[in-house]
């Protein structure tokens, strides 16, 4: 596995009460800073819960380090309980990292706060600890080590921003040597081809970066971790979140792969973007069904087949798993032109490549095909 220090490299925000106390000895947190910084990790602090606008900013770092108890009382009070729950739900929408909560209560306790306000392991990459547990630096990357060896949600993400970080500070090096214009000179092209700025300078560069990108070689003792009783739904859910993105999460203008719901039917749009944008926005529209999962390999005449991981489709549809949860058999002969204005309250989401891709592919091949005679049954019969 790739050293712990290099997955956590990037500024850390530490929030403690304690934190600079002035004490000849050392306390838990100071113990715990000193262990970090002596890795060379710099490292915010804060004695109090920041406000909006200081939480709004920590978009961009790499862990956060949480005392239960800032208001210094025991019993905890009910409203320190509170305010912490309330910081963590604004972090959770600012950013994803890693949150370690160091602090001398019982975790136990901690973790029946968090579980009765929503916020778990299964949804929260939270790691709890008592602070005297900690005294070292070895063992307090020991127990992040060990930690992060059963979060693979945590590690795939640190290999991934780690090797997205330097494949983006090498591409932006290489433009920036070139011409400190670069944007302009991009810009200029894509007007002057009568594109669309905004939308192709973004996905130039992201095209770009993602092909420099150096894969990690992932641990895959930590990777192919799998939870017990995982349901079918649950795997289905995850699928869907690589492959589909839901329309709140998208911006109000049509691409391809855009999938619609119209009068309980499913539509994806197989225009280009180029065409969209360059010209009117009308959608070439493919009309889909929601199949019926009883005739998956039931051997009847209108069997559905699946093997090794695929849909044995025919020369005139697509299926497209999952959407909604559903299976959606899209037909390459139900070809509709619809208006953005119209249906843009329709839209459901969208399908991404090379889920995507491969239906406009086929539907290229499908619209050239050659015609053939049918073969007589008693020539096979």
């Amino acid at each position: 596995m790739t050293d712990i220090v290099q997955l956590f490299s990037g500024i850390g925000v530490v929030i403690d009460e304690a934190i600079h106390d002035d004490n000849q000895t050392p306390n838990g947190i100071q113990k715990i800073v000193q262990s970090i910084e002596s890795k060379h990790i710099p490292l915010l602090q804060f004695e109090d819960l920041p406000d909006d606008e200081v939480i709004s900013k920590l978009h961009s770092i790499s862990f956060l380090i949480l005392d239960w108890n800032l208001s210094g009382v025991h019993p905890i009070p009910k409203a320190t309980i509170d305010d912490n729950i309330i910081f963590l739900k604004k972090l959770k929408e600012t950013c994803f990292i890693p949150l370690f909560i160091f602090s001398d209560e019982d975790p136990h306790t901690i973790e029946v706060a968090l579980s009765e306000n929503g916020i778990t392991s299964e949804n929260s990459p939270i790691f709890i600890k008592k602070k005297d547990e900690l005294d070292t630096v070895e063992k307090l990357f020991r127990e992040i080590e060990s930690w992060l060896k059963t979060t693979p949600s945590i590690y795939v993400l640190k290999e991934w921003e780690k090797a997205t970080r330097e494949a983006k500070t090498i591409m932006l090096s290489e433009l920036s040597s070139t011409h400190p214009f670069w944007p302009s000179v991009l810009t200029k092209a894509i007007q002057d081809d009568g594109g669309d700025k905004n939308w192709e300078l973004m996905n130039s560069l992201q095209n770009n970066l993602s092909y420099r990108i150096v894969f990690p070689e992932f641990d895959n003792d930590i990777i192919s971790l799998e939870k017990e009783g995982i349901t079918k739904e649950e795997v289905r859910k995850i699928l869907e979140c690589e492959r589909f993105i839901p329309n709140n999460k998208l911006p109000d203008y049509p691409f391809a792969g855009d999938i619609y719901l119209i009068e309980d039917n499913y539509y994806i749009n197989i225009r280009p973007d180029c065409d969209i944008i360059r010209e009117k926005k009308d959608l070439y529209l493919l009309k889909g069904d929601v199949i019926d999962e009883t005739k998956i390999n039931s051997e009847s005449e209108d069997e559905i087949k699946f093997s090794k991981g695929e849909f044995q489709e025919k020369i005139n549809n697509c299926y497209v798993a999952f959407i909604d949860g559903k299976i959606i058999c899209f037909s390459l002969r139900k070809l509709t032109i619809k208006k953005w204005n119209e249906i843009k309250g329709c839209r459901c989401g969208r399908l991404l490549p090379p889920f995507f891709t491969k239906i406009q592919q086929k539907y290229s091949s499908y619209i050239q095909r050659q015609g053939l005679p049918s073969i007589p049954n008693q020539a096979i019969k």
